[in-house]
């Protein structure tokens, strides 16, 4: 209701969703919000790149392991 109340561009999405396309006012006060929000950046990434090596060393080839690791 509020996205035609403000007139916002709206679309149906793939999957079935609408989408509003916000303007200045409600992006700045997502932006706002995101950066209020209680996210730990610096441990999510961390996470990501020690899954990354776990998943690295299960692809990599036993022997050749073996040869790097001597």
């Amino acid at each position: 209701m509020r996205a035609i109340h403000l007139s916002l561009d709206r679309r149906k999405s793939r999957d079935g969703a609408t989408r509003v396309k916000l303007d200045l006012a409600l992006t700045a006060k997502f932006f706002a919000s995101v950066r209020e929000a209680d996210f730990d950046l610096d441990g999510a990434i961390a996470a990501l790149q020690s899954t990354h090596r776990q998943m690295a060393e299960l692809l990599t080839p036993t022997g050749f392991r073996e040869r790097g690791a001597a």
